[in-house]
């Protein structure tokens, strides 16, 4: 017989994390409960009355913390006496969706206890059933399960049932799941924090593999109107790479006879237009995401100028970004690994783009969304489209144009940081767009176009928000993990489109942490934070278990000089 005691996820299973992370915020009771209930009840039965039940309150569970330390689990129980006579064969205790027998391990005798992930929040009838033969009684017992205002959330493992359906109607994938791993449960968001199985109400269920469909899911649809003008911009310039379209206009942009700008095996200055020409086989053999895109970039720009006869645009950066990321993917023949994402500099768009190569080496690259960026000189222009991030003169002080355009992964950067142009809720707001865009939908209308300004049910504090544009503005010369840095994102956004709730991310990129927080104004200043007093979110949370007040500028609690 196997005798491995259960693991906390076997437990959370058991429990049912499902319901449980449903509940984590939706109620704020901070009153510890009433007195036990002591008083007399009487069973109600139907059939011949020979048995009888009845419940009584024992004990109220006292109030859960902000988050968990040291804290006993006993404490945070509903205790129950039931007695029976007349042996009836069966006796339960429930609520809800939750039935407790007497062969459970919670039964002791005439005591019964409740642990608080299988309580709702508040107060809750608890019905004892008894039953022999064709009779049945009951009694009713109350009990309150009182949650803080303020609490940590423990991210766990759970199927998205819903999203993965979606996905299993939806995509072009026959294995689009399984060939992402299936369902992940080993990541730092997961063990960066964990109360007890058992507490229920803090539980975050997060379903990291079918949360990769919220980036990948539209490219498809993104042509301005496809009713007349369909897909030209992404599913048609796909389609073109590698084929004899029979289209001489396609043809002559291939051949570098149409078109904005050279391809790099060309030259074009004041005396001669040697356009050059898009290289398929070169692309299609191309070892890693830099060489594919030294040909498809230019290809690109110039299909947009002369096929929609209004690109390329730098607004137009949300349909560049998946169509690069798609067509590497798709026409690659070296299994070449992209992942592409849009955001704006001012009114000039920009982008990144992660590649994972064949040998296992990785790289993350600035995309640019314009033929000639103001970073460039005819000489380096190819350079600069798509340079990797550490080599991008948006982020080369010595640059003359490196204040034209302040690129987020700027904030936080010491001595660099500063835009000139906005305050730091501004820069702080526009850095995090970058950071959620990693992970979020293309389309608008489904969240990915919702100005920064309007992020006001979620915050993140300045010290992880600097931790993760530092990942991004030297990954390519620190051991960071996209993965982790994506899955991070994730959560990020699935947070963000919670509409009830509103939370706080902090911690760092290697230690992600996430809260609930009851009162709005929390989220305005962890905003505005630029001395990092709310750096230390889980102080503000023993300190605020159901406070709902920002800090005052008097309070010391989290100011990180404090002694």
């Amino acid at each position: 017989m196997d005798k491995t005691p259960p693991t906390r996820r076997d437990v959370l299973s058991v429990l049912g994390v499902g319901l449980t992370a449903g509940l984590a915020g939706c109620n704020r009771l901070t009153d510890t409960g009433s007195s036990p209930d002591r008083s007399a009840q009487t069973g109600t039965s139907s059939g011949d009355a020979d048995i009888t039940v009845s419940i009584l309150t024992e004990s109220q569970p006292a109030q859960l913390p902000p988050l968990w330390d040291d804290h006993r689990i006993e404490d945070f129980q509903a205790a129950f006496t039931v007695e029976t006579s007349g042996a009836p064969s069966q006796v339960t205790v429930s609520t809800g969706s939750v039935e407790i027998n007497r062969e459970s391990g919670q039964w002791d005798s005439d005591s019964v206890t409740v642990q608080p992930g299988q309580m709702a929040a508040g107060e809750q009838e608890f019905t004892a059933n008894a039953r022999k033969n064709e009779t049945t009684v009951a009694d009713t017992a109350t009990a309150r399960k009182p949650v803080p205002g303020n609490y940590k959330l423990d991210v766990v493992p759970e199927r998205n049932e819903a999203l993965r359906q979606t996905i299993q109607t939806n995509s072009d994938e026959a294995n689009y799941l399984d060939d992402r791993g299936g369902f992940t449960e080993d990541d730092p968001v997961f063990s960066s924090y964990s109360s007890h199985e058992h507490v229920g109400f803090d539980k975050l269920g997060v379903d990291l593999v079918a949360l990769e469909w919220r980036h990948d899911n539209d490219y498809e649809e993104l042509s301005p109107d496809p009713k007349t003008d369909p897909n030209i911009e992404t599913t048609q310039f796909i389609q073109s790479i590698g084929t004899d379209t029979g289209d001489p206009e396609i043809q002559a942009i291939k051949n570098g006879e149409k078109g904005v700008t050279t391809y790099p095996n060309g030259e074009w200055n004041s005396q001669t237009r040697d356009g050059g020409s898009f290289d398929y086989e070169t692309f299609a053999n191309a070892e890693t995401v830099g060489e594919a895109l030294d040909g498809l970039h230019t290809y690109l720009f110039n299909w947009q100028a002369i096929k929609t006869d209004i690109g390329p645009r730098s607004d137009e950066d949300f349909i560049y970004a998946p169509t690069l990321e798609q067509a590497i993917e798709q026409k690659n023949n070296n299994n070449l690994e992209a992942h592409g994402w849009d955001f704006d500099l001012d009114s000039h768009g920009n982008g990144l783009i992660y590649g994972k190569n064949p040998d296992g080496s990785d790289e993350l690259r600035v995309m640019e969304t314009v033929a000639n960026p103001v970073t460039s000189t005819p000489q380096t222009i190819h350079e600069q489209r798509h340079p990797l991030v550490e080599d991008s003169n948006y982020l080369n002080p010595d640059h003359e144009e490196f204040n034209k355009y302040w690129h987020p992964l700027r904030f936080g950067w010491d001595g660099y940081s500063n835009s000139q142009r906005w305050n730091f809720e501004e820069e702080k707001r526009k850095a995090s767009v970058t950071v959620r865009n990693i992970a979020s939908s293309l389309h608008p209308e489904d969240a990915a176009g919702i100005a920064a300004r309007d992020q006001n049910s979620l915050g993140m504090t300045t010290e992880y928000l600097q931790d993760f544009t530092e990942k991004l503005r030297t990954y390519n010369q620190n051991d960071a993990d996209f993965q982790e840095l994506y899955n991070q994102s994730k959560i990020l956004d699935k947070l963000f489109r919670d509409e009830e709730n509103n939370h706080v991310i902090y911690g760092g990129t290697e230690n992600p942490q996430y809260a609930v927080v009851e009162d709005s104004s929390v989220i305005e200043e962890v905003w505005k934070d630029e001395q990092g007093r709310y750096d230390d979110f889980d102080q503000f949370l023993r300190d605020n278990p159901s406070h709902s007040t920002a800090l005052d500028d008097g309070n010391p609690t989290l100011d990180r000089d404090a002694k």
